[in-house]
């Protein structure tokens, strides 16, 4: 008994020596190769680590090995920053970030995660500093700990303007995106081809240019202002053939005219700064098309005007459906357009829906994309106008989303 009790006393040890070897083995092949490689980068540069600690497994939960690198006050030089704002690239295995940017003033801007300072919004130029720490939480399997970076840079940042497109047909809408306004100060742009509202997006601001049906042919010269950026861009229109398409002689109601300029004209003045559309906007009805926008409107033989929207083949009772989120400005009944009613979608752009007969949508009240907002009449032909402060673009292009208006939408 006794020498069957030292038998497994020696196995026991045997296997202890054995799985001590082996941790000690695989202990002392566990180097700094196990810890992560990748790093970020900032403005397009890989920043280098200025300190370290990380834990490496070994044997499961049981046995680990420390690597460490005291963080010294090496500052990395990233150069100059003059062509756009910053951004910061994490690599994947990052799970946190704690970001401290300090500016020229020796303030701390940034207090916070990566997202902080995505959303920071610089304000001057000058020398700034980074630091930057990335954390990797334990993981089964792989190294746990952080990377410590410090780099600085100087911002020279100037405004500067660019066009979604630098050719744009008739009916259509140019974005421009006005960048690198570090004072505080909103852009303004002069242009013969329409007023332009302005929004704020993320490191500057967007504005949408109309292009209607009659503007003029061939270059347009635009000037942007901007705190001290007086910067010209040059829009080339290209024109388009238009139908001509038969349309019914309108029935003459005293006073309809001035009704409807009383009523619809002031909204093309006034309207919400934000942008409220999302994507492409969608016909306000599954019917056929009578006339296209910018089609030659033809009664009795004689032109009688153009087409500032698109006409549907609308039977009546059908529904009528909003084109895209917006806030309803305007719910009425005209006599020359029946029942009419005007969204907003921000920054300028509206829909006007006219030739309704059974109008559902209430004023001020929120509508969004495919919303049913009315029925279609038989006294009047549905009509849908897309304009950006007076004037009138092509519907199908924001259906197709063939214009500026999805330019950059992210941003």
């Amino acid at each position: 008994m006794k020498k069957v009790f030292l038998w497994i006393v020696m196995v026991l040890v045997m296997i202890a020596v054995l799985l001590c070897g082996t941790g000690a083995v695989m202990y002392a092949m566990t180097d700094t190769k196990s810890l992560p490689d990748e790093h970020p980068a900032f403005g397009g540069t890989e920043l280098e680590p200025v300190g370290y600690e990380w834990e490496v497994p070994v044997l499961g939960n049981r046995l680990s090995r420390t690597f460490e690198q005291p963080t010294n006050l090496t500052v990395q030089k990233l150069g100059t920053m003059n062509g756009s704002i910053p951004a910061l690239t994490l690599p994947a295995w990052a799970q946190r970030a704690s970001v401290t940017l300090t500016d020229p003033d020796g303030k701390n801007v940034v207090q916070g995660d990566a997202a902080a300072l995505a959303d920071y919004a610089y304000t001057q130029n000058g020398d700034y500093e980074l630091n930057l720490t990335l954390y990797r939480d334990k993981t089964p399997g792989k190294a746990s700990g952080w990377y410590c970076y410090r780099a600085g840079f100087t911002m020279d940042i100037r405004p500067t303007a660019v066009l979604s497109d630098d050719r744009v047909a008739q009916g259509g809408v140019a974005a421009v995106l006005v960048t690198g306004i570090l004072d505080g100060s909103e852009p303004v742009l002069e242009t013969d081809l329409g007023e332009v509202w302005f929004r704020p997006v993320t490191g500057g601001y967007m504005g949408y240019i109309p292009v209607t049906y009659n503007a003029e042919g061939g270059v347009h010269t635009l000037t942007v202002s901007c705190g001290d950026l007086t910067q010209e861009l040059t829009l080339t229109v290209v024109q388009k053939n238009a139908d001509t398409v038969d349309v019914e002689p309108e029935t003459d109601i005293p006073g309809a005219g001035t009704e409807y300029k009383n009523a619809i004209w002031p909204l093309y003045t006034r309207g919400g700064a934000e942008k409220m559309w999302q994507g492409t906007f969608l016909p306000p009805s599954a019917a056929g098309i009578k006339a296209a926008y910018g089609s030659r409107l033809r009664t009795e033989g004689t032109i009688t005007g153009r087409a500032t929207g698109i006409n549907y083949a609308a039977a009546g009772g059908s529904e009528v459906t909003a084109p895209q989120n917006g806030t309803v400005e305007y719910v009425g009944t005209l006599a020359l357009t029946g029942g009419t009613v005007v969204i907003d979608h921000g920054c300028g752009v509206k829909s006007y829906l006219f030739g309704m007969d059974t109008v559902y949508a209430q004023k001020n009240a929120p509508v969004y994309r495919g919303d049913v907002i009315g029925t279609a009449s038989d006294a009047h032909t549905l009509i849908w106008e897309l304009r950006i402060g007076s004037k009138s673009v092509d519907p199908e292009q924001a259906v197709t989303g063939k214009n500026g208006l999805t330019y950059r939408e992210g941003m």
